[in-house]
């Protein structure tokens, strides 16, 4: 678990510090405990000192989504002589791992989009970037980002949230095995299951990872 942000030098509030604050909290707590009350116990400060830097829980979760997104998009990091359809790629994998960082803050990244004038300079940025590295944009780019959105966010939630109901929700692939095995006419089973991957969560990483190498490789240029 990550350690709480520190508060700025200055003793007045940002909404950076605000919206750490609030991820740290959710991380801790979970999205249905945040309110803006309980998070200005936390922060040591009174709910109007929040009020004045996010007008509402509605900007507090949107900020929080900035947040995540600015945090897993590094791009700078990229090479320069390294192509788009790399560079996206990689992109997409820092993503994944910082929403893994983040599991209680999910279901709010698969339902709120962004939504801020912050995100939308940071996706112009990003755009930006990756023109450098070769990638044209048009109309058809948004449904590449929102594919690759999907597939990421999608990825993330099977492999990191508990099962709905609090129970099961496992893959039993000793049954399947077994079948293969043991009964005729299960042969294709026996080829689905022979990964070499150790584990559920190790054959889903793989999976996402293949999954995204191909829809990027895929896309028409």
């Amino acid at each position: 678990m990550a350690d709480p942000p520190k508060a700025p030098v200055k003793t007045t509030l940002n909404r950076d510090y605000i919206l750490r604050s609030a991820l740290y909290f959710v991380d801790e707590h979970g999205l249905e405990a945040l309110n803006i009350r309980a998070l200005g116990k936390q922060m040591g400060v009174s709910g109007p000192a929040i009020y004045r830097h996010v007008p509402s829980k509605a900007a507090l979760l949107d900020g929080i989504v900035e947040l995540i997104w600015q945090s897993a998009t590094d791009l700078n990091s990229i090479p320069q002589d390294m192509g788009w359809r790399q560079a996206l790629e990689d992109v997409m994998l820092q993503v994944h791992r910082t929403l893994l960082s983040h599991p209680r803050a999910l279901p709010l990244m698969a339902t709120h989009p962004i939504n801020t004038d912050q995100s939308f300079h940071m996706v112009s940025t990003w755009l930006n970037q990756l023109t450098a590295h070769g990638l044209k944009v048009d109309s058809d780019t948004i449904h590449l980002l929102n594919s690759l959105a999907g597939l990421t966010l999608g990825s993330a939630i099977a492999q990191a949230s508990p099962p709905v109901g609090g129970a099961g929700g496992q893959t039993n692939t000793d049954l399947a095995k077994r079948l293969a095995e043991d009964t005729q006419g299960f042969d294709d089973l026996k080829t689905l299951f022979a990964s070499k991957d150790n584990g559920i969560s190790a054959l889903m990483e793989t999976s996402y990872r293949k999954g995204l190498h191909a829809l990027i490789a895929g896309w028409p240029t």
